[in-house]
């Protein structure tokens, strides 16, 4: 007798049951769908501008994305959640301000992580509500308007998220950080290793380092008058060399401080403002445009086009690729230096560089214009025309010095970033840069002194060496003078 009613109640639950799974098949695909089409949240830890991003992928893993660079990834967590963090946008100029006012630098980064906690909780939220969402959206395609229905789907969705979440937190290995994997551009790999390895963890001591720096050129700017002493007439003109800042917003700091110590008339630099020309670096060194005097830029073999046309922009800067300009009462030769150009080249065969001297010196000689200083990235562009130019300005090699061939005086500013990110390590080289001062003579600038100042970031010391430029009828002749100060 109870057979029956059994039987005749069995196609009722096959129906609920069908019914059940095909609501939670389409509250799975509902879930996924919204959760990759609007799991991403914009946010801001101080100076950095990161879009947080969750995606569906097996193993779990956690990325961060430096576009056009690449990717650092690593498998941090269980469950089929990938994790991303896209760098958009980093404020240099916001982040010197804010390490240059750190005086305690665990206060400093515990406020650093406090925004990355706040940040992260508000994603985990804004996902929630997108399980939620989906929750009702499978409600209302099957049909059901009553409002307890509605709110239990609703607070099903959500509960989904959150407990899919927990399970990454809970199963979260910082550890594996200490093995990512790099996806990307080859050239750009220990770039952004090196990011990931001396950037946020070093932060501290690039404060200290600024201010140091700041002490430093105090100091020499106090004892420069006791170096030899030079004519001191009207019309003296002082032009800072500077070169190979690579992204190092303290580079910026020191062409500051110079200009506004010394007094000097006009910057030239000859290149390598960033590491590997990309968009998201072309925006670093804005402040380059609020120095206050005009600012003449020959193009490196590091900086791309889009570097290029970031500073055409800035009302101050001439950028000197294949050009003769008129300022101050000197007239300049700038010559980019030929990888420019081509973003997929930083460094320049042989041959090429043959080309490059002998366009260089032909251009010259088309002019029919009296050079005072001609300015290019690496020294190998001037190879022809050494001896024909009173002054040449380079950089490239990170080496800051002054010789003599032919006639010429070639300057070296050496690296005013401490080769970017390498100038957070120990064996860095110094910050350099060159200020040469000019006078006039017979109505026409001559070259009468060069200041190399070298400031040692680790080991609290600076170095001024000073060399006077003399040159009577015969010849040419030299006096070195130095100054060191701890």
């Amino acid at each position: 007798m109870q057979t029956k009613p059994a039987q005749e109640m069995n196609p009722y639950f096959r129906r609920l049951n069908g019914r059940l799974l095909f609501s939670v098949a389409i509250a799975l695909l509902l879930l996924a769908g919204l959760l990759s089409a609007f799991g991403e949240m914009k946010a801001n830890f101080g100076p950095f501008a990161l879009r947080l991003t969750f995606d569906w992928g097996w193993p779990g893993e956690s990325r961060l994305v430096i576009p056009p660079l690449g990717e650092i990834k690593a498998f941090t967590h269980r469950g089929p959640v990938i994790l991303s963090a896209t760098l958009d946008r980093i404020d240099l100029s916001l982040l010197q301000h804010e390490l240059l006012g750190v005086t305690g630098t665990s206060q400093y980064f515990e406020s650093f992580l406090q925004a990355i906690r706040k940040s992260l909780s508000l994603f985990l939220v804004k996902l929630c509500l997108v399980g939620g969402v989906a929750g009702l959206a499978t409600t209302l395609l099957l049909g059901e308007r009553r409002f307890a229905r509605l709110w239990r789907m609703a607070t099903a969705g959500a509960l989904s998220v959150l407990l899919l979440m927990g399970v990454v937190l809970l199963t979260f290995d910082e550890g594996a950080l200490n093995n990512p994997r790099y996806e990307g551009a080859l050239e750009a790999a220990p770039w952004l290793l090196s990011l990931i390895d001396q950037g946020l963890t070093r932060l501290p001591e690039f404060s200290e380092q600024l201010s140091l720096v700041a002490g430093n050129l105090n100091s020499v700017f106090a004892q420069v008058d006791t170096l030899a002493p030079l004519a001191k007439v009207d019309g003296e003109l002082k032009v800072l060399h500077v070169s190979d800042l690579h992204n190092n917003p303290a580079a910026v700091e020191i062409i500051r401080r110079v200009i506004d110590g010394f007094g000097v008339d006009l910057v030239i630099d000859t290149g390598d403002l960033t590491d590997y020309g990309t968009k998201l670096e072309a925006g670093i060194n804005q402040q380059i445009d609020n120095l206050g005097v005009k600012y003449l830029f020959i193009p490196g073999n590091h900086d791309s086009p889009e570097v290029v046309a970031r500073l055409r922009r800035y009302k101050n800067v001439i950028v000197m690729t294949e050009r003769i300009y008129e300022t101050d009462g000197l007239t300049i030769m700038g010559w980019a230096d030929p990888a420019a150009s081509d973003p997929s080249k930083l460094i320049l065969g042989d041959d090429e560089q043959a080309a490059a001297a002998e366009e260089l010196a032909a251009a010259l000689e088309s002019s029919g214009r009296k050079i005072d200083i001609l300015a290019v990235h690496n020294r190998k562009a001037a190879a022809l025309v050494e001896g024909r130019v009173p002054v040449i300005l380079h950089g490239h090699t990170h080496q800051a010095g002054i010789n003599e061939n032919g006639g010429s005086v070639i300057v070296n500013a050496g690296t005013t970033g401490a080769a970017g990110l390498r100038g957070l390590t120990s064996d860095a080289p110094p910050y350099s840069l060159a200020l040469l001062r000019f006078n006039r003579v017979e109505g026409e600038y001559q070259l009468v002194a060069v200041d190399i100042i070298r400031l040692y970031n680790l080991h609290g010391k600076f170095s001024l060496e000073r060399k006077v430029i003399d040159r009577p009828a015969g010849g040419v002749e030299n006096q070195k003078e130095g100054r060191n100060g701890e």
